[in-house]
């Protein structure tokens, strides 16, 4: 054995103290590295530009199509009970026909009748089923609003975000279930999906009250995993983002979002903005839509929908002003949602 000479005792400790207090300042860096490191992908999964989304399947030259028809003088601001209304829902009869899809009864078209404050109304849902590969009692349903503003004088209010984006989509994720069901249909839950076009939400989520009330009656022993509401999907602002509603009431949604960026690096917030200044109108957005009659129902809802934008409600919602890449990657989005297992689903 070699002869060691041995340090004063207190060297001995300092000389501890500092190994030990150098080996804690490692740990702590290599710590905050990890910490930086999840933080930068995190921002990077999350990024709000348009130059990160990717596409994957849907086709912004079909969707704005579509937009394009649904939004065209000729069906007149698609206004509840006029004949523009009436020619919307040619073309979604036509469209569901086309899909393969089953109607929930004799007919695509399932009248409902509403009070206002002074008289009866009617109006009518369009209503379509895609059913299970096998026999299933779980149904998911996505809704968007046909029915916009119609005219005022020689003025149309051509309603192309709102909400001919989120038919548009609906009619892609129709297309694409369906072609997914003969090409890889292990890759889809077993369940039913039910595709509606509401009538009458913009005088008062009268069509999707209906639609709530029809199920109850109708449907009494469906077991209803997910509404998903798709509401001005297509005209995107500063974030370049989607916003998602409802995701509170659904505790895995931690665990199924990444999914849904992941896909496409679709940015998705998960609540709209706060209004900023006078000019920017205050949105009660649990009451803003669709969903809210499902809300009530106490079935699972999630919202899709941008914050409200200077065309909003004016003739100036064009199809010109909409994004139709933006438009396709919410439609990719959306469908990553109607797929997800049903645990996921648990709220």
């Amino acid at each position: 054995m070699d002869n060691v000479a041995l340090a004063p005792p207190h060297q001995l400790v300092t000389a501890v103290y500092q190994s030990i207090h150098r080996s804690l300042l490692r740990i702590l860096a290599m710590g905050m590295c990890v910490g930086l490191t999840a933080c930068a992908t995190q921002q990077a999964e999350y990024t709000c530009s348009s130059e990160s989304i990717r596409l994957n399947w849907a086709a912004p030259a079909e969707l704005e199509q579509t937009v394009q028809t649904l939004s065209s003088a000729e069906l007149m601001g698609r206004k509840t009970q006029t004949e523009g209304a009436a020619k919307a829902r040619d073309y979604l009869n036509h469209q569901f026909q086309q899909l393969g899809l089953k109607p929930w009864g004799t007919t695509f078209e399932v009248p409902f009748e509403y009070s206002t404050l002074l008289t009866q109304e009617a109006g009518i849902n369009m209503v379509a089923l895609a059913p299970a590969r096998t026999p299933s009692n779980q149904w998911r349903i996505v809704v968007a609003h046909y029915d916009h503003l119609g005219m005022t004088g020689s003025k149309i209010y051509l309603g192309a975000d709102d909400n001919a984006s989120g038919v548009a989509a609906l009619l892609a994720l129709a297309n694409h279930w369906q072609e997914q069901q003969i090409a890889a249909p292990n890759s889809l839950p077993n369940i039913n999906l039910m595709f509606v076009a509401t009538d009458a939400e913009e005088p008062g989520l009268f069509g999707s009250t209906a639609l709530v009330e029809q199920l109850k009656q109708r449907m009494p022993e469906a077991e209803f995993e997910l509404m998903l509401n798709l509401d001005m999907v297509g005209h995107p602002n500063r974030p370049y983002a989607i916003y998602l509603e409802g995701s509170r009431y659904f505790y895995q949604f931690p665990q199924f979002r990444p999914m849904l960026n992941q896909h496409n690096g679709l940015c998705i917030k998960l609540s709209h903005p706060k209004p900023v200044g006078r000019s920017i109108q205050r949105t009660d957005w649990l009451r803003a839509s669709d969903h809210y009659a499902f809300h009530k129902a106490k079935i699972p809802w999630l919202y899709f929908g941008v914050p409200t934008h200077p065309q909003y409600h004016t003739p100036e919602d064009t199809p010109e002003t909409l994004d139709y890449v933006f438009l396709a990657a919410v439609t990719e989005s959306a469908f990553e949602l109607i797929k997800l297992n049903s645990n996921f689903l648990k709220n």
